[in-house]
């Protein structure tokens, strides 16, 4: 089943000179449920407008999106109690204690009174935040407001959980518990829309990913058939014993040799039959995220 399905969507603006601006423009796509999607593109590609839509904050001015077969315009707040949201920004109810804000929360999200205590607890556990319990929020620190925030969002265990830029500003530390936190979600049922300027994140984290620039889609499709796309098919190894008989269509490159790639697995089993303990390292040559996002974006 798609958890997601955007259908044609367009968001135009009006100026205040009344030209009229873009910011997303017939965007189509779909995130399969039990997925990790990441949805990535430069500043001003229109990310956060695609967000706010897909979140019922924003209407589109055309085209149609769907939360669980669900539609978010004509049944807002039916899709809303399947979202859970960590919007970019910090927001956080200064005056109330960690608790308080998280109590009012379940209650928003439905979670029943005698399972209130309970989950709250289980949130606080998940995002080292339990000795913060009574604590006001305004006295938290940056990162400890960050995992406020994605306490608020899973509180009442969505199906469906959008990330803006979730790790913004946190430490190393931090960031390695919200993606095992992501993760472990993910494998429990929720599904995933992420957002991240850290390609790297995007690349260990996400299965598929939608790439958009000037509000349009330029690429989409699972992660690892849009790198092998990119990649320049060789498979590169090192000897320990240059003096030996090679394969065919193997040739030297410096101080490695080459090998073009057409099924990977198998390709590797025949060099590593032929050349055996001679073989001093073998690796596939894989088009990074990175690599992907500035060929198709024009950063190179």
């Amino acid at each position: 089943m798609q958890s997601l399905i955007v259908q044609n969507v367009t968001k135009t603006f009006e100026t205040p000179k009344k030209q009229i601006l873009t910011a997303v423009n017939d965007v189509s796509f779909t995130i399969e449920e039990g997925t990790i999607h990441g949805l990535l593109g430069p500043n001003g590609a229109g990310k956060s407008t695609l967000i706010s839509m897909i979140s019922g904050i924003l209407k589109p001015t055309t085209g149609h999106i769907k939360i669980l077969g669900i539609d978010v315009v004509t049944e807002t707040e039916t899709t809303k109690k399947l979202l859970g949201i960590v919007p970019q920004e910090i927001v956080v109810e200064m005056a109330f204690t960690v608790e308080e804000v998280l109590y009012y929360f379940s209650g928003m999200y439905g979670v029943p009174i005698a399972e209130r205590r309970a989950r709250i607890l289980e949130v606080l556990h998940d995002l080292d935040l339990e000795d913060k319990m009574h604590e006001r929020a305004r006295n938290l620190s940056g990162g400890m407001k960050r995992r406020l925030m994605i306490a608020k969002a899973i509180l009442h265990k969505p199906k469906f959980l959008i990330l803006d830029e979730p790790t913004a500003g946190v430490d190393v530390s931090l960031r390695q518990k919200i993606w095992a936190l992501v993760r472990r979600l993910n494998a429990e049922g929720t599904t995933i829309l992420f957002t991240t300027h850290y390609l790297e994140e995007a690349e260990n984290l996400c299965e598929s990913i939608t790439l958009i620039d000037h509000g349009q889609i330029i690429k989409d499709g699972k992660l690892k058939d849009i790198q092998k796309e990119f990649s320049k098919n060789m498979i590169h190894f090192e000897l320990f014993n240059h003096a030996v008989s090679h394969m065919a269509n193997v040739q030297m490159s410096g101080n490695e040799y080459e090998y073009p790639m057409t099924a990977l697995g198998t390709d590797m089993a025949a060099l590593t039959a032929h050349y055996g303990d001679n073989l001093k390292s073998i690796r596939s040559e894989a088009a990074s995220l990175e690599d992907v996002f500035l060929k198709l974006t024009n950063r190179v």
